[in-house]
């Protein structure tokens, strides 16, 4: 099987995001490579498109493969075999050529043709609207231009080159309208539905398992967990938080169709007693906010209390993880007059002793937007022993 993933605005943690979820899902990738945002895998199993595109925070467009080749065979196949799948005989149609082999003029020529001798009424528009990266660059994929055309083809150039269609495109009204609807929000403290999904894709935990967040504020993990059908324990010392985060589940309860469960505790994380769970997928206080730049003696400040803070919540709650269950965390990534200031994880491990995810991807991961003081850094820790 292959796809293809369009990339959102930080490529490395979707990468992670993905090889994650795949993990998860049970699927084993067998070559993959990248161009630009663009992830290209061959894997030994399907995807379901429609399950991934709703899971996955940092994925705007997924597309499977129809045909590959050379430069004429591609074109031959286009001519040949099936491209279009759908019922309506009136649509608009664009290609991503991701392929310096087959330009986009000699595709459109053979693809028009085919639709003509279907029968087919067809609009060529352009999908080139753009997203801005988190360095700062701009690339393709903006969803809501990916969303206005009704069948988006792709062409891919790696070993060989590769044509296909894209199934499912990020829809961001359903997410902004479960943020946004919900009856409780806290636009600059709680963390965005797209990185909740991300932290807990990172986190490996499955439906039916069950996912702690002891920093659980106003929910949206939580909440974004329940939609996964993955039951959740959510723990915050201060007991308006844990109110709000009620009253969210239980407006999503009203609203989507929950298959799984849900406990809130208001309590210290740093001597809570609770039940065994699964993983760990949270966002601590990545400290004060800040408008304006801090002196380096104020940031290195800063990470020290949050370096203690996750220290002694994860020696306390470590012991309630399954043996070899993820824990993912949020650490402030701070900027400063020259450069940025992180918390040292090395340091953390030591103290915990936990040890960082070996896996495909090198922790930490960094988030942050060009204009923000305090960014994240996104670590992924591993409980290897009881």
């Amino acid at each position: 099987m292959e796809y293809l993933f369009i990339l959102g605005r930080n490529i490395e943690l979707s990468i992670a995001e993905i090889f994650s979820y795949l993990k998860k899902e049970g699927i084993q990738i067998q070559f993959y490579s990248k161009k630009d945002n663009v992830l290209f895998v061959e894997t030994d199993k399907k995807i379901d498109s429609v399950k991934a595109i709703n899971q996955l925070g940092g994925v705007l467009a997924i597309g499977k493969v129809l045909y590959s080749g050379n430069f004429s065979e591609i074109l031959e196949k286009i001519k040949k075999n099936p491209i279009y799948f759908e019922n309506k005989t009136r649509f608009s149609y664009s290609i991503l050529n991701f392929s310096n082999e087959i330009s986009t003029d000699d595709i459109r020529f053979e693809i028009e043709n085919k639709f003509r001798s279907e029968k087919l009424k067809a609009s060529y528009k352009s999908a080139k609207g753009e997203i801005k990266m988190q360095e700062g660059n701009s690339l393709v994929g903006s969803p809501s231009n990916l969303n206005s055309i009704d069948i988006i083809y792709f062409l891919f150039k790696n070993k060989k080159n590769y044509f296909g269609i894209i199934e499912e495109v990020y829809n961001p009204k359903e997410i902004e309208k479960r943020d946004m609807k919900k009856p409780v929000r806290r636009e600059a403290l709680a963390i965005s539905p797209r990185l909740a999904k991300i932290l807990i894709n990172l986190s490996q935990i499955k439906e039916k398992e069950t996912l702690l967040d002891p920093f659980c504020g106003i929910g949206v993990i939580l909440q974004e967990a329940l939609l996964q059908e993955i039951n959740v324990l959510g723990i915050d010392i201060n007991e308006n938080a844990i109110g709000h985060a009620k009253k969210n589940i239980n407006w999503l309860e009203k609203n989507y169709s929950i298959k799984a469960n849900y406990k809130l505790i208001n309590e210290n994380s740093k001597t809570v007693k609770i039940f065994q769970v699964d993983g760990i997928a949270t966002e601590p206080s990545l400290g004060m906010l800040l408008k304006k730049i801090p002196e380096r003696r104020q940031a290195i400040l800063m990470i020290k209390r949050f370096e203690n803070l996750i220290v002694d919540v994860l020696n306390n709650i470590k012991k309630y993880v399954r043996k070899n269950g993820k824990i993912v965390f949020t650490a402030p990534l701070i900027k400063i007059f020259k450069g940025k200031i992180s918390c040292n994880i090395n340091e953390i491990c030591r103290r915990t002793r936990l040890n960082l995810d070996k896996g495909e991807i090198d922790f930490p991961l960094r988030e942050f937007r060009q204009d923000q003081i305090i960014g994240r850094e996104i670590f992924v820790l591993v409980k290897e022993e009881d």
